[in-house]
């Protein structure tokens, strides 16, 4: 952890607008499950527009540090752990209210808590913050979609959504640890 807090200290971009552009994602967090819990149909819609928003809000962080060259090293390890913590909260209030099988949520947050504690390990070997793969984020958007499909209780189709999402997840913790591996071993190679 102390590494990872050494790389941001370092950082001039850490106050930068794409910065508070992920942070302001949190700010429709509270909206989104207020709006689930009240579980009508006219909430829903809010629900699922403030998640665009949201996302929209995501695009925009990577747009502008890379238009303002504004990338920072907090902001690579931010952006995925605001990602984490709004698909987790969410998908808690889809299975109290919304019929989301809670084993299925608990598969989410343990693949997210795995791909933390290895990044935070990695950060910690090389000094640095490894950006998502490709496969982290078809699975990111699987869950998206798992959201999505229980939010507005499209059925049978929310469950045949999250078959498949959960297939995936096997395969993106699998994607993380080989990428792990071979940045642990490169570290190695080149210590020598």
């Amino acid at each position: 952890m102390k590494a990872f807090f050494d790389l941001v200290k370092k950082d001039k971009h850490n106050l930068g607008l794409p910065n508070l552009i992920t942070l302001v994602r949190l700010v429709f967090l509270p909206l989104i499950v207020y709006f689930i819990s009240k579980n009508t149909m006219k909430t829903d819609l809010l629900a699922t527009l403030c998640l665009c928003l949201s996302g929209i809000t995501d695009y925009f962080d990577g747009y502008f540090a890379r238009k303002l060259k504004m990338r920072s090293e907090l902001g690579r390890m931010l952006d995925p752990v605001v990602d984490k913590i709004t698909v987790g909260v969410i998908m808690f209030f889809l299975a109290a209210y919304k019929g989301l099988p809670y084993w299925y949520v608990f598969m989410v947050i343990a693949r997210d808590i795995l791909i933390l504690v290895a990044s935070l390990h990695i950060i910690s070997r090389i000094q640095k913050v490894k950006e998502s793969n490709l496969m982290g984020k078809y699975t990111l958007v699987s869950f998206l979609a798992v959201i999505v499909f229980y939010m507005l209780e499209l059925e049978p189709y929310n469950r045949y959504v999250m078959i498949i999402s959960a297939i995936l997840i096997p395969f993106s913790i699998i994607t993380y640890f080989r990428i792990y591996k071979s940045v642990l071993i490169e570290k190695f190679n080149s210590g020598r």
